[in-house]
C-alpha cells in the first residue's frame, strides 16, 4: 500500500519517515516539495501531510475529486487545516489529525510569550541592547498571581495551558462553543458570552480554530470590551484577531501587551505595523517545536492511524469520511 508523506514542515521529519516507514505493507514515499506529492499520488491510498495555504491544497484537493482518485485517507500532522478546509475535503476521504500531539510544547510557548509581555522584557532586551539599566519598566510589570485569565478555545491546547496557568495563583475561565467544564478551571463560559467574560479578565489567552465564525473573533469591539490593560497571548491562528485593531489598542494602552506567535498573513511582511506596536512580542509560529515528547507523539500518532487504516480498524481522531 502507498502512502505519501508530504513533507511541508522539517517538524517530526526524521520521526515520521522512520514510523510510517515500519508499518508493515507500506511503500512509503517521502515528497519533500508539492508538485512531488502530486506525482505520486495516482495509485496511492494515503497522504500524510501538514496544512498549507489554500492555492496549495486546491492542487491536492483537485486530485482527490478526480475520476480516478484512489486516495481514501488523509491525516493531518498539523493542528489545524483551514487552507484544505477553505476548499473543500471531497466526501468518502477519511481525514484523521494529531490530536493533542504539539499541545504541551504550545501550551509552554504561550506561557512564554504571555510572562514576557506581562514583566516588560521586551522593554528590558531594549535597555540591554542599549547597556541601559533604568527600573522604569518596573512600574508597568504585572504579576499573574491572582489575576482572572480567558482562555477562547478550550480543546487540547487550551487545557494544557490551564494546566499551566493555575501553578501562578490565576483565576481560570475556559471560554468555548460548548462551554464544557473541567475541573482545571473555575468557570465555562459560551462564546456567545466572549464580551462579558472580557470584560472580567486580565489575561487573555487564544487557542481556537480558526473559522468563518471565529475570524476576527477579536476585532475593535471585542477589545474595546476587555479591561483596560489587557494582556493577550495568540497561539492558534492569526486570523482570529483583527490586527489593526490590535495596533491601535496596544497605541493607546487599551491593551497592556500582546504575545503571537501566529499572524496574517504569514511570515508577516517587513512593513506591517504590528512590527512597530509597543510592547507586542512576535515569534514567528514555532510553538509547537522544541519538544522530543511532541516529535514521538506526532510520528506515533500517524503509524498507529496508518496500521489501522491498512487493517480496515476504526481511525483515531477522524474528523470526516
Amino acid at each position: 500500500m502507498r502512502v505519501i508523506y508530504w513533507t511541508k514542515m522539517q517538524l517530526a521529519k526524521a520521526q515520521l519517515i522512520e514510523k510510517l516507514g515500519s508499518v508493515p505493507g507500506t511503500e512509503l514515499v517521502v515528497a519533500a516539495t508539492l508538485p512531488e506529492a502530486l506525482a505520486a499520488m495516482p495509485g496511492a491510498a494515503g497522504i500524510v501531510l501538514y496544512d498549507a495555504p489554500p492555492e496549495e491544497a486546491r492542487q491536492i484537493i483537485d486530485v482527490l475529486k478526480s475520476p480516478g482518485n484512489t486516495v481514501r485517507w488523509m491525516h493531518f500532522c498539523s493542528a489545524g487545516r483551514e487552507g484544505f478546509d477553505a476548499v473543500g475535503i471531497p466526501p468518502g476521504i477519511a481525514v484523521t489529525y494529531a490530536a493533542g500531539g504539539a499541545s504541551p510544547a504550545v501550551a509552554e510557548h504561550a506561557m512564554a510569550l504571555l510572562l514576557s509581555v506581562g514583566r516588560r522584557i521586551p522593554e528590558s532586551l531594549v535597555q540591554q541592547a542599549e547597556r541601559k539599566w533604568d527600573r522604569a519598566p518596573a512600574a508597568r510589570s504585572s504579576s499573574l498571581e491572582g489575576r482572572t485569565m480567558a482562555i477562547i478555545g478550550y480543546g487540547n491546547i487550551g487545557r494544557e495551558i490551564a494546566k499551566r496557568a493555575r501553578g501562578f495563583g490565576t483565576k481560570l475561565i475556559a471560554v468555548s462553543r460548548s462551554a464544557r467544564k473541567d475541573e482545571l478551571v473555575d468557570e465555562a463560559a459560551p462564546l456567545s458570552s466572549l464580551h462579558e467574560v472580557l470584560g472580567r479578565a486580565d489575561v487573555v489567552v487564544i487557542a481556537i480554530a480558526l473559522t468563518d465564525e471565529t475570524h476576527h473573533l477579536l476585532d475593535a469591539a471585542a477589545l474595546a470590551a476587555c479591561r483596560k490593560g489587557v494582556l493577550i497571548v495568540n497561539i492558534a491562528r492569526g486570523g482570529v484577531i483583527d490586527q489593526a485593531a490590535l495596533c491601535e489598542a496596544l497605541k493607546s494602552g487599551q491593551v497592556g501587551g500582546a504575545g503571537l506567535d501566529v499572524t496574517d498573513p504569514e511570515p508577516l511582511p517587513a512593513d506591517d505595523p504590528l512590527w512597530a506596536c509597543p510592547n507586542l512580542l512576535i515569534t514567528s509560529h514555532y510553538a509547537g517545536a522544541g519538544s522530543p515528547a511532541t516529535l514521538r507523539r506526532l510520528a506515533e500518532g500517524a503509524a498507529d492511524n496508518l496500521l489501522r487504516f491498512s487493517k480496515g480498524e476504526p481511525l483515531l481522531n477522524q474528523v470526516s469520511g
